[in-house]
């Protein structure tokens, strides 16, 4: 079941299955939603959420229009969730790990390095624990929020002021990260975490309080971390599901069932759309960035480094036992098994697929 049908527990009608707009319902009200996000709107996840919307205005005869503030112009990382929870905003797209305390479950897809080959597999755990998994499930209740879409991000690399060849090459480097599990992973090769938003990368490699960028190809390039940290190493810290795209379940709850539909609908659009975008947009930046002058680095030890990190989940897993939180997290990382076991996409110590 995808994460659409639950959207609108009575859809019984898929994207795949539409060839066009539907018809405004007759009990949807004309209305202009407001969706805050922390990111600017070059992202091509942020591409996909205003496909989302736009699927939603043309599904709704215009009845519904959704108006974007970009770049945390409605609020910061730290306040989104609860401009979100309030209904302050009707939409707000930020990272969960942002607040670990609150998302522990959801935190695991959104930040877990060396796990996820692929974006699309790291996607696909995610919207099956949103859908099975009741530790999630209660985790988006005690938070007054509901997911309407969910986002993806391919293999992290590093983009430094210095070339990255090798494991001791990232000894006492600066590297940025966000959350609680790519500082561990940093610490444990001898480089020393920094925590800070997207939107502080580029300053801090600027002005020297980073040397390295920990992003995607397609976030260093829309960034241009070319013109601050020309060494793009090739090393691969693994696929996450990124960041999510909110509502507050009161305003969820206050929505006709035929504006629901149509949102699952469209979400379907956007995923496809987002899913067959990544390897098109890293190929791009990267051009872009060799264009300007970036070199790419290439990393001769992700087998060792990979043989590093054997099982993230199990050690994530002990990690949330420590924290009083064992049952959850086991039911948490069996379903995150469970859907890896059936469609691959988990990094092996070769560094390729499994």
């Amino acid at each position: 079941m995808k994460l659409s049908k639950l959207l609108c527990a009575t859809a019984l009608v898929s994207a795949a299955a539409v060839a066009g707009p539907v018809v405004a319902q007759e009990d949807i009200p004309e209305m202009t939603l407001r969706w805050a996000h922390f990111a600017p709107d070059a992202w091509g996840s942020a591409q996909a959420e205003q496909l989302f919307a736009k699927e939603i205005e043309e599904r709704t005869d215009g009845k519904v229009k959704i108006r974007f503030f970009w770049n945390g112009s409605l609020g910061g990382p730290a306040e989104l969730m609860e401009l979100a929870q309030s209904g302050a905003v009707d939409f707000a797209s930020f990272p969960p790990t942002y607040y670990p305390a609150q998302w522990p479950m959801i935190g695991l897809t959104n930040s877990l390095p060396m796990t996820w080959q692929d974006a699309s597999t790291a996607m696909d755990v995610q919207e099956y624990q949103i859908e099975n998994n009741a530790a999630v499930q209660q985790e988006l209740e005690d938070n007054g929020l509901k997911i309407v879409l969910v986002h993806g991000l391919p293999p992290y690399r590093l983009q430094c002021t210095t070339p990255v060849e090798t494991i001791d090459d990232l000894q006492g480097l600066r590297i940025r990260t966000f959350g609680d599990w790519p500082p561990y992973v940093m610490q444990e090769l001898g480089a020393v975490p920094v925590s800070v938003t997207l939107g502080e990368v580029y300053e801090g490699l600027q002005r020297g309080s980073l040397d390295c960028g920990y992003n995607p190809v397609e976030n260093a390039g829309f960034l241009k971390l070319y013109e601050v940290a020309p060494y793009w190493s090739t090393i691969n810290f693994g696929a996450i599901a990124a960041y999510s795209s909110f509502t507050s379940q009161a305003n969820w709850d206050s929505w006709p069932q035929s504006l629901k539909d149509i949102m699952a609908e469209a979400y379907d659009v956007a995923i496809e759309f987002e899913k067959g975008n990544f390897d098109k947009l890293a190929e791009q930046h990267m051009a872009d960035a060799r264009d300007a002058g970036a070199e790419e680095i290439t990393f001769s030890e992700q087998e060792e480094l990979n043989a590093r990190f054997p099982d993230m989940l199990t050690t994530w897993q002990e990690a949330m036992c420590e924290r009083d939180m064992c049952e959850q997290a086991e039911s948490v990382v069996a379903d995150t098994k469970q859907v890896m076991e059936e469609i691959g996409g988990s990094m092996s110590a070769e560094g390729e697929s499994q």
